[in-house]
């Protein structure tokens, strides 16, 4: 089972008679989940359970014993009763594969795996000294078969019985919408408790933002342009997610192979290097950032005016961003 380090910091500055700012941080799905805030109560411990919570239930690679997680529920072809948030995040995953025209695509586990060890290697291999032209062929041959498979799987819902069972032999993966789905569950925690000074970190690829804890909008300054700030937005109660392919990649023969999968061609390819997405619902934003990607510019148009989100679409120039397009809304929050 794999281990957890937990941050809960409070920090004790007094903003009034009656409110603290708190923060506090989890490592959670793959990264560190964090969080400050402007409050009259603590609900740090809350967000903190909830993250650790969703990161062990969608954790397709980690056997938690008797624990119903997807990591069993990619184990059998039997119906397994889930904690509801499971349920939810799997319900929230089928509307969203839908919507995205399958470029958030859940049942392409083993591809996502597959490459994920071809290119940056096993967790526990220490040796690994990156792939080559060879492992990479060897990966590509195995795409077709991995792909027929995957469209071939699917699942049922029982929400009477609170049941998810797999159909088909195609393993799921939910890492394209887990950190938006936590971030937006996060901040109904704090809406709850009335917080509007707020920021929820997903590790950076999802925010959730309020006010800044001194009542102003958030700057958001996307990395990897060419040019300093030459990509800063500011923003306020709304969220943001981005997806890029510079923080998990290798280049080889010219070509840039990320940890970013096209559902489509089952390759680590994609046309695009980055996405930048706004809007209010922080899972929804999570799978369009890469459908985006996979898309190109007409389709994030289509899908930003059909799903009420702004978008920003980048393209690599030798390691760098260069701008594509972007919504209309978006560039008047430039700064």
């Amino acid at each position: 089972m794999k281990k957890r380090l937990g941050l809960l910091l409070l920090l004790p500055l007094l903003v009034s008679c009656s409110e603290t700012r708190y923060s506090g941080s989890v490592l959670a799905f793959h990264s560190f989940f964090s969080w400050k805030y402007v409050s009259g109560k603590d609900c740090g411990k809350e967000i903190y359970d909830l993250a650790n919570k969703i990161d062990t239930l969608a954790d397709p690679y980690t056997n938690y014993g008797d624990a119903n997680t997807l990591y069993k529920i990619n184990s059998t072809h039997e119906a397994i009763e889930v904690d509801p948030i499971l349920f939810d995040l799997m319900k929230t995953a089928l509307d969203l594969y839908a919507k995205t025209e399958h470029n958030f695509d859940p049942y392409i586990g083993k591809i996502t795996s597959l490459w994920k060890t071809t290119l940056f290697g096993a967790d526990d291999d220490f040796l690994f000294e990156g792939p080559s032209n060879s492992s990479i062929e060897e990966a590509k041959a195995l795409i077709p078969a991995l792909l027929e498979e995957a469209r071939a799987t699917s699942v049922e819902l029982d929400e009477n019985k609170m049941t998810i069972k797999r159909i088909g032999d195609g393993h799921i993966d939910l890492g394209g919408l887990t950190k938006g789905y936590a971030v937006e569950e996060a901040e109904k925690i704090l809406h709850s408790n009335k917080v509007s000074k707020y920021l929820v970190n997903g590790g950076q690829s999802s925010l959730g933002l309020g006010k800044t804890l001194d009542g102003k909008n958030y700057k958001v300054d996307l990395m990897y342009s060419k040019v300093e700030k030459e990509n800063t937005f500011e923003l306020s109660e709304i969220d943001t997610s981005t997806s890029g392919v510079y923080e998990q990649c290798v280049t080889i023969d010219g070509k840039m192979y990320s940890h970013i999968i096209n559902p489509n061609t089952g390759m680590p390819l994609t046309d695009y290097s980055m996405a930048f997405l706004v809007g209010e619902d922080s899972a929804l934003l999570d799978a369009f950032s890469t459908s985006c990607m996979i898309a190109g510019p007409e389709k994030s148009e289509e899908w930003s005016k059909k799903y009420n989100f702004m978008y920003s679409l980048y393209e690599d120039d030798g390691g760098y961003t260069k701008f594509v397009s972007e919504s209309e809304e978006l560039t008047k929050t430039r700064i």
